[in-house]
This record gives C-alpha cells, structure tokens and sequence, in this order.
C-alpha cells in the first residue's frame, strides 16, 4: 500500500511539473528573460550587422556596427515589447525569399537574429519568438537601419 501511494506522490508532482513548465513556456516574456536565456549569464552584445537582402542582379548588402550606444539603443527598443515562443514549423518562411536581418553579437560568438518581415520576429538559437504586445515600430526600426548604414 506504501508503495502504490509513493508511485500516486510521484506521479501527481512529475504532472504538476510539466503542467508548470508548459505554462511557462505558453506565456509571454520581457525582453528581459529572452536576453537572459540567450546569453546565459555571459558578455552583453557587442556588435549588430544588419543584413538587406539584394534582388535577382544584386547581392545581398552586410554591414556592422560595433558602438555601444546603438546596441544600446535597440536592445531598449526591444525591451518596449513582450514575447512568447512559437514553432517554427507554424511559420510560413520560405527558404529562397530574402528577408531584411539584424544580428545582435557577442563576442562568444551567442546571436539573436531579428527578421523584419510583417512584424519581427526573433530567432535565438533555434528558438523562435513573436511580438505579443505588438505590431512593432516598423517605422523607428527603419529609421534606426538608416542611421547606421555606412
């Protein structure tokens, strides 16, 4: 009977475990905590390139940018907006289309990819991650591109 009632103890906290974790993992997040799990507790950012995408007789144009008041500028932006995860099998990216990037790096080599395509979305890793409190200001994103472009 002791046993039977240690496998039911076992069983109910293992269930309430996960139920926690998935509703963790539903939720929206701050910036914040995305930033948190990106970096795991390591170097802020140190760089952004941003990537416009060329057209058929064009190549694709790069830059980067390695002051700290423009990093600093749009991780404040970013910090304005709530995120939560989705599955990327969910998303409708076509392989062949081009989109419009900012990579946020540090100098281990960590990367937060931001699409701008309709909205943003923020690639960590393998993680994907869309706007809640949204649409974003597509505008000051931009504006800010423009200002940094050599």
């Amino acid at each position: 009977m002791k046993i039977r009632g240690v496998i039911l103890a076992l069983l109910v906290a293992g269930g309430f475990y996960v139920m926690i974790q998935t509703i963790d993992e539903a939720s929206s997040h701050p910036f914040e905590r995305l930033q948190d799990q990106q970096l795991n507790g390591l170097n802020p950012y140190s760089s952004i390139t941003f990537r416009q995408p060329g057209s058929h007789a064009r190549h694709a144009v790069t830059w980067k940018v390695d002051e700290a008041e423009e990093i600093d500028r749009l991780l404040s932006f970013l910090q304005a907006y709530d995120y939560e995860r989705i599955d990327p099998d969910t998303l409708q990216l076509f392989d062949d289309q081009s989109f419009f990037t900012i990579d946020l790096q540090d100098e281990t080599g960590n990367r937060m990819t931001i699409l701008i395509e309709e909205g943003v979305l923020i690639h960590n890793d393998r993680l994907y991650y869309q706007v809640v409190n949204g649409p974003m200001q597509v505008d000051w994103l931009m504006d800010f591109i423009i200002s940094n472009k050599p």
